[in-house]
């Protein structure tokens, strides 16, 4: 849940490569914008990804676009779904405060919030929220990398 600084540590090969594609695409200016991510340069992170649009007045978020993998996770797909519509994507919850962090700080925040999905053998959750802006200061989409790290089981 904290921001990202020099000294964090990213264990999951999927959270890395979308942080190492959005920085590639950042060119003079502090972040990059929806249009300069091409899902073709990324095929293989495609599951993985959460597109959400930020609002303003009154703050919330919308899950615009939600990878196959990450709908597996999930209870259902919620694309479409404004955060605040939803009883476990309030304010209080840890996916609004991490994307409002980003919004604040225009910087990626790592998060490795709780799992809370139906599935059984999950064993810890890993993500990044990027900051988008079509204008190069606001953010006004964040894009997120989740990585599930499954239990392993062992023979008796």
């Amino acid at each position: 849940m904290s921001m990202m600084t020099t000294e964090t540590i990213i264990r999951s090969p999927i959270v890395q490569s979308a942080l190492d594609y959005w920085k590639s695409k950042i060119i003079n200016r502090m972040m990059p914008a929806r249009r300069d991510i091409d899902p073709c340069e990324i095929p293989q992170l495609l599951p993985w990804l959460i597109l959400t649009d930020v609002f303003y007045d009154p703050p919330d978020f919308r899950y615009r676009l939600i990878g196959t993998q990450v709908v597996a996770q999930a209870r259902q797909d919620y694309t479409g779904k404004r955060f605040s519509e939803m009883d476990h994507t309030g304010p209080a919850s840890t996916v609004w405060i991490d994307r409002m962090k980003v919004v604040r700080t225009r910087q990626p925040v790592f998060s490795a919030p709780p799992y809370s999905g139906p599935k059984a053998g999950v064993a810890t959750v890993s993500g990044i929220h990027l900051p988008l802006s079509s204008d190069g200061w606001t953010v006004d989409m964040i894009l997120t990398a989740v990585d599930f790290a499954m239990v392993l089981k062992t023979r008796p």
